[in-house]
């Protein structure tokens, strides 16, 4: 019985040591995300990497103000933004995720008066808002269509 459970628990750390968690970004070595084979590139909760690329880049930042347990935040993720319907939208903008359980991203929460979540801003390079969606839609096309209205 004795071996048995140490066979589980070696087992277990090297499942545990070999499985790594999924990222839709790869990291270089500065902590920049760059853009994978087929993926978008997001920034995860490093507002100013991503101000400063959209002043570089003169885009308009997406940014996704979210929590992992948030259903709706999970379905906008994982569904709605890695769509290829969204794709051509999305490629408009300087991408950003911040994680509102955070403690560090409290004030962009503020900042932008999220009392409701997901909620996604459309916003100057600078952080100005232009716009915001709050929640998601029925259809990842009502979500495009949405955005594109934005960027009008």
């Amino acid at each position: 019985m004795k071996k048995y459970l140490i066979v589980l628990m070696i087992a277990g750390l090297i499942t545990g040591a070999c499985g790594g968690s999924e990222s839709s970004t790869d990291e270089t070595a500065g902590g920049q995300p760059v853009e994978t084979a087929g993926e978008l590139t997001w920034f995860e909760d490093d507002f100013d990497a991503a101000s400063a690329e959209a002043a570089a880049s003169s885009k308009l930042m997406l940014i996704d103000l979210y929590a992992d347990l948030c259903g709706p935040c999970v379905t906008l993720g994982e569904e709605y933004f890695t769509s290829e319907e969204m794709r051509p939208v999305l490629s408009n903008f300087v991408l950003l995720r911040l994680d509102v359980d955070n403690p560090e991203i409290a004030p962009y929460a503020q900042q932008y008066n999220v009392s409701s979540i997901p909620c996604v801003v459309v916003a100057e390079a600078d952080g100005t808002e232009i716009d915001r969606i709050i929640g998601t839609t029925p259809t990842i096309a009502e979500y495009v269509t949405a955005l594109e209205a934005i960027i009008q």
